[in-house]
């Protein structure tokens, strides 16, 4: 009984624990954007373009809403390499110095996790504050030395991060990298200097009063900024922001699966056990009918064992749903550490799992009791075939008929399971519901797996070795930065290229891309091209691009870009033809050959250069670190290390409903076995009286179990393949810029045939000792 508590329990527990997320991830957001003075409107000049200091400000004074304006602040934000190696261990990675206010900024301030901050002082000092995650994903100490590529040293004096990177995303626009990018906060001068942009800036953050028109405030400032290319952002634009509060709420629908599933495997598998228990005891009712006990007296026995179920099982669920969602909440602030976090438990979620638990055993009581009192005592008396032998064993005729190799007890199995058709199936039913729960979740795992794979396959194909330099800024093909590069003796091969930040535009939705301008004859690495309609200066989007937008090879796609003139950056909207897509499940990525190169006005112009180590990539790393317009040097297959990070992350929320799935299984299986001790318990003690020893009585049930388990498993198999199909239907919101097809591999599905089956088939072991204490005679007694 304490067992089938237990059952509802986990079900009402995971329903809450799982199904309350969303109301406490949001109002954590709320409260963290709150408590650091996220900005309200952004501006950001193109990559590579700056302007001196106090330019932006004028700009901002010069609008008509200029009164609006709470308060604006300049920043400076340079990509850089930073160089954070300890000891013998060599960490060299990409990164970006973001130059702020000392002190406490009145918009976006620093969140110091450890040591301390930038406080107001001599600006002459070189420290720096450490992006706090990076500086955990590393195990660096909250305070140490980095050098920059520029050559220059910054002590960080703590670990920390602003609003806009509550989450890292890189220079490539996705909401992953912390560990494979670091950020450094730093005074806006030291900042300048150790950048070589003395005097310079290239973004603004503005807050406003509220009430205000942000839409008039942007406009206005898109245009007084037009002559520099400079973009005006929301702050539900933040990629970040948007990701978090997506997230939040998108997340929820994936979690409401699995805590269905869950909460209704544990109400089946309730309504079922219940059933049967009170089945079992059917006999013992005959009796009492028999020497003329009324009805209504002896259905309040069995009445009462499904409210104490109920009862004991709700409240018990209290402590389940706290732990799951503690358990949620502790993933969620290592996968996302906020400044706040609230994870309050969700009192009218766990009432709507909690009705349901509370009302169902009682009705699983009432059909058997009131079925049992209303038969005559002679036939709720009988037992074992006797009470079976209806029309419905027809199947059990059959095999009766059926000449089976081995003793006669080696079939008991199999015509146990064919004897009761209806209780095989409920009890089939309710482990594969409780399978369909780990089939899905194993099954996300395997689908974010093979886009990875899919991503490695990609830019994996040719040259695998390759690193990608990147430039500060566009230079001259024939420049001395790319020269040094050429001739630098630890690169055996190198390719100049372009990437420019673009937005394809779409009737459905705009998508931020990196356009990548690439020699498609170079011989280093090209993208594979699919369905090549042309022309040379045709785009090639990826797969997901081409689909969200509605357009295949021989369409035109308009692509709002920067174009370099003489006096800058300004946008313009262009319309190209797409030449080809590419496997890539990345729709960030966009590819033009060199021909195309001049609708940005940076013919002959390269920002970064693919190169091939001649030596160990370390020897490279070293001898690029530090030359002349390098800000960072990544590994081809940097990203799709950065992405297996953040599946490893992710498999810890899973992990969570996981183990709450395999938990309802466990503890379906043994209930399940109990009962059926329980019902056979007569036939059993005939057979020990038989001669039949404990180890072949108890091979009997594991037999009967292993059948029933391989029918739920099986069917669990089918129900957590269409459930995971129905996630993945979903996940263009929660993951936007991720082809996902859903997969399950082969060894996923071997793995859970395995445990399903060996789960349920093993769980009579449980009662091992109970079977060699029986009392044969007590067990054969009709009446006492």
């Amino acid at each position: 009984m304490t067992a089938l508590a237990l059952v509802i329990a986990l079900g009402t527990g995971a329903y809450a624990g799982l199904g309350g997320t969303t109301a406490w991830r949001l109002e954590s957001n709320d409260r963290s954007y709150a408590s650091l003075r996220m900005h309200d409107l952004r501006v950001k000049l193109p990559a590579g373009a700056f302007v001196p200091q106090g330019s932006l400000l004028r700009a901002v004074e010069g609008i008509p809403d200029a009164p609006v304006v709470d308060v604006a602040v300049e920043r400076l934000i340079a990509p850089t390499l930073v160089d954070a190696s300890t000891g013998t261990d060599q960490l060299l990675l990409p990164g970006e110095v973001v130059g702020m206010p000392s002190g406490v900024s009145p918009v976006d301030a620093l969140h110091v996790e450890h040591g301390q901050g930038l406080a107001a002082g001599d600006p002459a000092l070189d420290i720096a504050v450490l992006e706090a995650k990076f500086a955990s994903g590393h195990g660096l100490p909250p305070n140490g030395k980095l050098r920059l590529s520029t050559g220059t040293t910054l002590e960080y004096v703590g670990t920390g991060y602003t609003p806009e990177y509550f989450q890292v995303t890189g220079r490539s626009g996705m909401v992953l990298g912390e560990t494979g990018y670091a950020v450094v906060f730093a005074p806006i001068t030291v900042a300048q200097r150790v950048t070589g942009h003395v005097g310079q800036v290239n973004d603004l953050v503005v807050r406003v009063r509220p009430g205000t028109d942000q839409e008039a405030v942007r406009r206005q400032l898109t245009a007084a900024l037009a002559p520099v290319g400079g973009t005006v952002s929301t702050r539900a634009e933040d990629p970040v922001h948007r990701a978090l509060y997506e997230d939040a709420q998108n997340d929820q629908t994936t979690w409401n699966v699995f805590a269905f599933l869950i909460l209704f495997g544990a109400a089946f598998a309730t309504f079922n056990l219940i059933s049967r228990m009170i089945e079992s005891q059917r006999r013992e009712i005959g009796v009492g009918m028999a020497l003329g006990v009324p009805p209504r007296l002896l259905a309040v026995r069995p009445m009462l064992v499904g409210v104490q179920i109920a009862v004991v099982g709700v409240l018990t669920g209290i402590g389940v749903g706290w732990l799951i969602g503690r358990a949620m909440g502790d993933v969620m602030a290592d996968l996302l550490p906020l400044p706040i976090w609230v994870t309050s438990f969700q009192v009218g979620r766990f009432a709507q799992a909690a009705a349901l638990g509370l009302v169902l055993p009682v009705i699983a009581a009432v059909v058997p009791t009131v079925r049992a009192v209303r038969m005559h005592p002679v036939e709720a008396i009988r037992t074992g075939a006797y009470k079976s032998a209806r029309p419905a064993g027809r199947l059990l005729t059959l095999l009766s008929r059926t000449r089976l190799p081995g003793r006669t007890y080696l079939s008991m199995a199999l015509r146990n399971v064919l004897r009761t058709p209806r209780r095989t199936v409920f009890t089939a039913l309710g482990i594969a519901a409780a399978m369909t729960s780990l089939v899905a979740v194993l099954g996300l795992l395997d689908t974010f797996t093979a886009a990875g794979d899919a991503h490695t396959d990609e830019v994996g194909h040719s040259s695998p070795g390759r690193l990608v330099v990147t430039l500060d800024t566009y230079y001259p093909l024939n420049s001395a930065p790319l020269r040094a590069l050429r001739e630098e003796p630890a690169v055996a091969a190198s390719q100049p290229q372009l990437a420019v930040p673009a937005t394809l535009l779409g009737q459905g939705a705009d998508i931020e891309s990196v356009v990548q301008v690439v020699d498609f004859t170079n011989k280093i690495w090209t993208p594979t091209l699919l369905g090549d309609r042309g022309p040379k200066t045709g785009i090639v989007l990826s797969e997901k691009a081409a689909q969200d937008l509605g357009l295949a090879p021989g369409n035109v796609v308009e692509l709002r870009h920067p174009v370099r003139s003489a006096d800058g950056f300004r946008l313009v909207t262009s319309r190209i033809p797409v030449r080809a897509l590419h496997p890539d499940p990345w729709r960030t990525f966009a590819y033009l050959d060199v021909a195309g190169a001049g609708q940005f006005g940076l013919t002959g112009t390269a920002n970064q250069v693919l190169v091939m180590p001649a030596g160990s990539v370390d020897e490279l790393e070293r001898a690029v670190f530090g030359q002349p317009g390098v800000s960072s040097v990544d590994s081809a297959a940097a990203f799709a290390d950065v992405l297996d990070n953040a599946l490893a992350q992710f498999t810890g929320i899973l992990r969570v409903i996981e183990i709450a799935t395999l938990l309802l299984a466990l503890l379906i299986a043994f209930n399940t076995a109990g009962i059926t001790a329980d019902e056979r318990t007569r036939e059993h003690a005939t057979m020990f009286a038989f001669g039949l020893p404990p180890r072949v009585v108890m091979g009997i049930a594991v037999g009967e179990n292993a059948v029933i388990g391989l029918l739920g498993t099986l069917a669990g198999i089918a129900g957590g393949y269409a459930a995971l199909r129905y996630i993945t239907s979903g996940l263009g919101e929660v993951t936007p810029d991720l082809m996902v097809r859903p997969t399950l591999s082969t060894t996923t599905v071997v793995a859970v045939l395995l445990l399903g089956t060996s789960i349920v088939a093993l769980a009579p072991l449980l009662g091992l000792r109970r079977q060699q204490r029986m009392d044969i005679p007590a067990a054969l007694r009709v009446v006492e």
